[in-house]
């Protein structure tokens, strides 16, 4: 298998790599809600939680993907890390987020269920005791996730949080020493590749409905973009043992079946990665129009991976072989093919506080990460 050279030290390309969360299982979040309603004591609600992501290493493992995940089985969802993992959040009712799809019924609104209402500080961090508690489940590499310190902006509001940050982006960079700190972290106990997801960072890029929608937050868009950027290389800039990776996921919101945000990567692409110096990875969603061409690839630097997310998790279809390596030789026209993989575009999980709400079913899930497997193992022998 080929090689590509990362920061700090040259390191083996995942060719067939996968983003983070996987399908929680009805059992798990049964077992949840008895737990969080005092109805489970703490050691049995673990060995439930520790049979879900043995599980869901198993899945990966079988479908034979080159790096696994714990699935986030002991996640929500994949940003609960800043509730849990900071003070200063509390119950309340946030913003509005607007998920738009095909089909009219496809649409949904969520509310945010948590705002920040005091100053954060840094708790002991779940993703740490994840890590731990995974490593020695595979022979696999194992890749832990982390939210994006800007995503933190959608806890945000004038309303709730003005008082303690009056000016958001004090906020931001606060979540950025918070979250460099994690990246530092697992790197320090052992952890090998570290993803930061940036959904939120892609969405303000390409989309002026979702930038409208900052503004009218009192988020300026347009800072947004020029401190985010420089606030995700502080993040990356983390001490970093050799050998080790650091990906960045940017996709555009996913929900059931649709989505926050539409458009193309040139900007982004340009502005920020051709510049993103110590993120060796970057994982992109492309499973469908929304994403635009592969054309903004070029503004890459040839020695970045760029993660095709070419494997839906919203659709139910699993996609055909030949139309994936059709769709790779397309994007090696604007960066070299030694330096592409393959991924799904996004998780497998939504929201979990009552029920998973994707489509996908666990035989489906199974089948589309064989899928990208095998595809990718083909392509890139």
């Amino acid at each position: 298998m080929e090689a590509g050279i990362g920061s700090p030290t040259e390191v083996r390309i995942y060719r067939a790599d996968v983003v983070g969360s996987m399908l929680r299982p009805a059992w798990l979040i049964e077992a949840r809600q008895q737990f969080r309603a005092g109805a489970m004591g703490p050691e049995a609600y673990k060995e439930i939680e520790d049979r879900a992501v043995a599980e869901a290493i198993s899945v990966q493992e079988h479908a034979g993907v080159d790096v696994v995940t714990d699935g986030e089985m002991r996640r929500d969802i994949f940003f609960d890390l800043f509730a849990n993992g900071m003070s200063g959040f509390s119950r309340a009712v946030g913003h509005t987020v607007r998920f738009r799809g095909k089909r009219p019924q496809d649409a949904m609104e969520v509310q945010v269920p948590f705002a920040v209402t005091d100053k954060i500080r840094p708790r002991s961090s779940p993703a740490l005791k994840e890590f731990l508690a995974a490593r020695d489940r595979t022979e696999r590499p194992l890749k832990v996730t982390l939210p994006s310190p800007m995503l933190i902006g959608g806890f945000w509001s004038p309303e709730h949080s003005g008082a303690v940050y009056p000016d958001p982006f004090a906020l931001f960079a606060e979540s950025g020493e918070v979250v460099r700190g994690w990246v530092r972290e697992r790197f320090d106990a052992g952890c090998r590749y570290v993803q930061i997801d940036a959904p939120e960072f892609n969405e303000v890029y390409a989309d002026a409905r979702v930038r409208a929608e900052y503004e009218s937050r009192g988020i300026d868009p347009a800072r947004f973009k020029a401190e985010g950027a420089e606030l995700l290389n502080y993040v990356a800039g983390a001490f970093r043992p050799p050998g080790t990776r650091l990906g960045l996921h940017v996709c555009k919101g996913n929900g059931t079946q649709s989505w926050i945000a539409e458009g193309g990567y040139e900007d982004i692409c340009r502005e920020v990665f051709k510049r993103a110096d110590d993120f060796d990875v970057f994982h992109l969603e492309f499973d469908d129009e929304r994403s635009g061409s592969f054309e903004p690839l070029r503004h890459l630097p040839d020695d970045k991976v760029a993660v095709l997310g070419l494997v839906s998790t919203k659709w139910q279809t699993v996609e055909e072989p030949d139309l994936l390596r059709h769709r790779i030789q397309q994007a090696a026209a604007f960066h070299p093919r030694r330096q592409l993989a393959l991924a799904t575009q996004c998780g497998f999980a939504s929201a979990s506080e009552t029920a998973e709400q994707r489509k996908i079913t666990p035989e489906i899930q199974a089948a589309k990460l064989r899928r990208v497997a095998d595809v990718a193992h083909s392509v890139w022998n």
